[in-house]
């Protein structure tokens, strides 16, 4: 093992879009959720996180929606089909070479994302991540609540997660880690590694990542 962490973001990342968007679209296309409800929300939030001006609580907890009263158990065979049908097409193949290289130079690799864990921890084990941090979906007495519980694993909140994650697992400087991200949602934890790297950044990133002479990388999406 090298004493190099490396962490990645997820969402237009190692993916080519969304996942809590994906995640709509594809009960929609099933016919698990009213089309219309749905899809109006979605997009609704889609255009809000597009724009910067999003509620993300807000969001996240819409997406919930589709997971509350049910058992992780009951959504085993949805999320299968979710893995094959939405997130594999949309997997970033030159994302992946980027995380094979890792892996090869056995690098400690950490997933963090945004999206909920129950959407998050199929897709990281499909990626080969062990590490993940995600915002974590409430259950109670074995039962999703549609809830989040603690922080979001966005902005602030996210580079808290890490740290939290680092201390317990005894690495206590960020001088060795790299942070993989499209997004200025995750600005703080871009400011605080020692290696930042833009993935197809948004404008706003791409910005700063000129005024901080940060790496760019544009990965071809298709």
């Amino acid at each position: 093992m090298s004493n190099k962490l490396i962490i990645f973001d997820l969402d237009n990342t190692i993916l080519n879009g969304d996942s809590d968007y994906e995640w709509i679209k594809f009960l929609i296309d099933s016919g698990h959720v009213d089309n219309d409800y749905f899809s109006k929300k979605n997009e609704y939030f889609f255009n809000q996180w597009n724009q910067g001006s999003l509620d993300y609580r807000e969001w996240l907890e819409f997406v919930l929606l589709t997971f509350k009263d049910k058992k992780p158990e009951q959504v085993e065979e949805q999320l299968k089909n979710f893995m094959t049908s939405a997130i594999e097409p949309i997997i970033n193949i030159y994302a992946l070479r980027l995380l094979h290289d890792h892996f090869h130079n056995n690098d400690l690799m950490l997933l963090a994302s945004a999206t909920n864990s129950a959407i998050v921890k199929p897709i990281a084990a499909r990626l080969n991540f062990s590490n993940v941090i995600s915002t974590e979906a409430e259950i109670i007495e074995g039962r999703y609540t549609g809830k989040i519980i603690g922080d979001l694993a966005l902005g602030e909140g996210k580079l808290s997660k890490v740290k939290t994650w680092m201390s317990s697992n005894g690495i206590n400087s960020f001088e060795n880690t790299t942070f993989y991200s499209d997004s200025i949602y995750d600005l703080p934890l871009l400011s605080i590694v020692k290696n930042p790297i833009a993935v197809n950044p948004d404008d706003n990133l791409r910005d700063a990542c000129v005024k901080n002479n940060w790496e760019i990388i544009d990965l071809p999406v298709h």
